[in-house]
């Protein structure tokens, strides 16, 4: 049976540079060490300036860590992977350590991060946080950025992400918002909510009133003890629906955020809504609510 050709390696002379020694070592990466790998960077990837300040970010304060995941050098000195991380010990002014490798095919770039990404539930998993890690990570996000004055109006779009640290940092410190999660796992099909920002708001619903929280929750995926149909509950819950059924724009996380907020004002108010109006699409839309207490 014939051989392949694609089997057979080709014989080289021992002085092509595929006989090039691979080397490695760990290396303390300063500002002006990483400015010097860039100019080694050639024809790479386009630089993401949102990566660069996720990592910046972790590196200043402190929760970069040392992996296996090197700064690599081809045989011909060129940088193929590592520029988002040199561009980051620039930003943050600080001094890594890194794997460093050098001596590598050219053609090793070609499979350079086609790995599957680790997430930041990937991470809480890791972390220990078995209990609806999807959730839980998405609802950092959205409560680092309400922390930080994003999400402000019911029309903000703009949410940034978080590095993995980041969100074990977020969980570590919010240990309770695992019981919002559990809440907003529990009813979210009902509603036909989104899960991630029904979990952030019954998150900082039971910050207000735990027990009243909970029972918003469930009166309203019940559709329980509603009063008429100016109901703040029945209100929102129709916004959702008609949404979920194509009646109406679905509305954004902002957006939802701004209609669970108002309709939980009113209900602990006792008073009745005709109608939950956030704003128009075209415009910042109005000024997401305080929540108010019985």
């Amino acid at each position: 049976m014939p051989v392949s050709k694609n089997t057979a390696l080709k014989a080289v002379p021992l002085d092509h540079k595929v006989n090039t020694k691979i080397s490695s070592e760990i290396i303390d990466i300063s500002p002006a060490l990483a400015e010097k790998y860039l100019g080694q960077n050639i024809g790479n990837r386009n630089l993401r300036t949102q990566k660069v300040k996720q990592y910046a970010r972790d590196m200043r304060n402190g929760n970069w860590h040392t992996s296996g995941q090197a700064i690599q050098f081809d045989w011909n000195g060129r940088l193929i992977d590592g520029q988002h991380r040199c561009e980051a010990i620039i930003e943050s002014g600080v001094t890594i350590r890194a794997l460093v490798v050098k001596g590598l095919d050219p053609q090793t770039r070609e499979v350079i991060d086609t790995g599957a990404k680790r997430s930041g539930s990937d991470a809480l998993k890791f972390a220990g946080f078995d209990r609806y890690p999807n959730l839980v990570a998405a609802l950092a996000r959205i409560a680092d950025a309400r922390e930080n004055g994003f999400l402000k109006t019911s029309m903000a779009t703009s949410i940034p992400a978080l590095t993995n640290s980041e969100v074990i940092l977020w969980a570590e410190a919010n240990t309770d918002a695992v019981n919002a999660v559990a809440l907003a796992h529990s009813t979210y099909k009902k509603l036909q909510i989104t899960p991630s920002i029904w979990a952030y708001c019954l998150y900082e619903l039971e910050k207000v009133d735990g027990p009243l929280a909970i029972e918003f929750a469930h009166s309203t995926a019940d559709m329980r003890g509603f009063v008429g149909r100016d109901d703040p509950r029945k209100v929102m819950l129709d916004i959702f629906q008609r949404a979920a059924s194509g009646q109406r724009r679905k509305p954004g996380t902002a957006e939802t955020i701004y209609i669970v907020f108002r309709a939980w004002n009113a209900w602990v108010a006792g008073t009745t809504l005709r109608q939950i109006v956030p704003g128009k699409t075209n415009t910042n839309g109005n000024d997401i609510p305080k929540l108010r207490s019985a």
